[in-house]
């Protein structure tokens, strides 16, 4: 009987144990912006990997002379974060310092692209042909089947 008590109050304290490990001043980094980096337990290093899971990550190391709690750091670039030490991992997802020109580029391009090529088959669809012209199709032979 104590045994399912204890597990179930370890069971129900244990996401606020493990969700504690490492905490930042700001919950939401800005790229380009300091930010302190609080740990549970004293470690000597901090990994930064930038696009964690990616074939193209790039990883940081804070290091301490000796180990702290406390480490200062300066995301460098947008995007999802993985900040992790011996005893504890977080994601954090750091914005854009301002406005990103290039993802509204990006965004109007393919706005272009997809409403072009709309534009584009409605008026093959629509077009007004003289009898006799235009696309000789069997409805018999059915191609597709």
């Amino acid at each position: 009987m104590k045994k399912n008590t204890l597990l179930t109050y370890l069971l129900l304290l244990a996401p606020f144990l493990l969700s504690a490990q490492i905490q930042l001043s700001n919950e939401e980094p800005v790229a380009g912006e300091p930010v302190t980096i609080t740990l549970a337990q004293a470690e000597s290093q901090v990994v930064v990997a930038y696009r964690p899971n990616s074939s193209v990550v790039r990883r940081d190391t804070l290091r301490a002379d000796s180990p702290s709690t406390e480490f200062s750091w300066t995301p460098e670039k947008a995007g999802v974060v993985a900040l992790s030490t011996a005893s504890a991992s977080k994601n954090v997802s750091v914005r854009f310092q301002g406005f990103s020109y290039s993802g509204l580029i990006v965004m109007l391009l393919a706005g272009g692209i997809l409403f072009g090529g709309v534009i584009f088959a409605f008026r093959v669809l629509f077009r007004k042909t003289k009898p006799g012209e235009g696309i000789d199709f069997d409805p018999s032979t059915r191609p597709d089947t």
